[in-house]
């Protein structure tokens, strides 16, 4: 049998050997129970469906956003398509829209709708705005969607971005990335990345002020699946312009890395990769009481995929590996989603798409050092064909009373793919 863990994601520092060592035990644990048997499963867990339509096929929430400014008022995006069968594949067909749903009792109800003037209104490639007067980034209903290209719904490299003042009832853009085109900055341009990238962000961002944000962007070679890399930019101007921070994991260059530092996914470990070397894409992060961020992100390489940790304790100006958050399971793997309880505690929810297919959830509660054994949020996946394990993509918003709500797309035999929702305290 074929031993599949990961270990010592990060550069060559003593630091990351020590959290390796200090937690070890704990990374073999979170990777080798991948029979969903093994798990416990969260109590008290309530699902709801968010939108189910007849005839269309609904997913990929974190490919597309959620809001809420109060705990109250909550918004999630989605993907909506007709539903088509189709052999080793989603099924999705044609009329790919971007949709919203929105509810206002802290995510029991929700209402589907079509949102005017939104991603996809304008054409693959709108002509881009050029952002006049500033941002006010901590406007109480401000909400923010980045676009980028490589997944549904989203097919510009170029980039850009709209802005909501009204808790996502009305939207401006599409609007341009600052002012010039980031594929051309000189910290993209003098890695080992190709003449030629596109950039594939999803939607994630930290207001810091009423001027100043920080976004999370992910840039490719062009049209090459799997090969994004991670980096932080700011704004201090209100989005009118952009500057580089840094990376979070930059693109391979053995020239520039310690060798010797390997994920650990095979035995033999002459096949193992630099961690450099893996996908790193579709971050989620968040700012601690004590000012450190903290991002998750989806990793894969090769046939395996599983949920990093990085940090930054200066602004995302500079980032280290922090810790493994679990395991993905098969297929293409599954994006985290992230945020922090009221008692400080970090909560980080996934999709494993190995049969039977699961949402999993694990805890933190030091800062994202070591994390626990991953439960389950929900089972009992079901699909017309299970030819795929098709779920997952989450989102993660937090209620005015403290609960967690997990947002994401799933399937049963009744409800087949639907976008649906779990609430549950994640501090018992």
């Amino acid at each position: 049998m074929k031993i599949n863990f990961q270990m010592l994601k990060g550069t060559g520092s003593a630091l990351f050997v020590m959290l390796f060592l200090l937690h070890f035990q704990t990374l073999i644990a979170q990777t080798n129970g991948v029979n969903p048997s093994n798990y416990q499963q969260v109590q008290n867990a309530e699902h709801v469906v968010v939108y189910q339509e007849e005839g269309k096929f609904l997913g990929w929430p974190a490919n597309n956003g959620a809001w809420s400014a109060d705990g109250v008022n909550m918004l999630v995006g989605f993907t909506r398509g007709d539903y088509e069968l189709i052999k080793d594949n989603h099924n999705i067909g044609g009329n790919q829209e971007s949709w919203l749903a929105r509810s206002t009792d802290m995510g029991k109800t929700w209402e589907g709708y079509d949102p005017k003037n939104y991603v996809g209104d304008f054409g693959k490639e709108p002509e881009l705005l050029t952002l006049d007067n500033p941002i006010n980034f901590s406007h109480p209903q401000f909400a923010m969607r980045i676009v980028g290209t490589s997944y549904h719904g989203a097919e510009d490299q170029r980039g850009h971005f709209f802005y909501s003042y009204n808790a996502g009832k009305s939207w401006s853009g599409p609007y341009r990335l600052g002012a010039d085109d980031i594929r051309e900055w000189p910290e993209l341009k003098n890695t080992t990345l190709p003449a030629q990238t596109e950039l594939t962000p999803r939607t994630d961002y930290l207001v810091k002020g009423k001027d100043e944000c920080l976004v999370f962007m992910s840039v490719r070679e062009k049209d090459q699946f799997g090969t994004d890399r991670l980096f932080s930019m700011r704004t201090m101007d209100g989005g009118r312009t952009f500057s580089f921070l840094n990376w979070i994991v930059p693109p391979f260059d053995e020239k520039k890395v310690d060798l010797s530092i390997k994920v650990k996914l095979e035995e033999d470990d002459a096949l193992n990769p630099h961690p450099d070397q893996c996908r790193a894409v579709m971050s989620q992060t968040v700012i601690l009481e004590n000012g450190k961020l903290i991002s998750a992100m989806r990793r894969r390489y090769e046939g395996h995929n599983w949920v990093d940790a990085y940090v930054s304790e200066d602004d995302g100006k500079s980032w280290n590996f922090l810790s493994e958050v679990g395991d993905a399971g098969a297929g293409n793997g599954n994006p985290p989603a992230l945020n922090i309880t009221d008692d400080g505690r970090l909560v980080a929810i996934f999709g494993n798409r190995k049969e039977p297919g699961t949402m999993m959830v694990v805890y933190s509660d030091n800062e994202g050092v070591s994390w626990s054994n991953p439960k389950i949020l929900r089972d009992g996946y079901g699909s017309e064909d299970m030819e795929t394990i098709d779920l997952g993509y989450p989102l993660l918003l937090k209620r005015e009373d403290g609960k967690m709500v997990a947002l994401y797309y799933w399937s049963t035999k009744e409800d087949l793919h639907h976008i649906a929702a779990t609430i549950w305290d994640a501090d018992m």
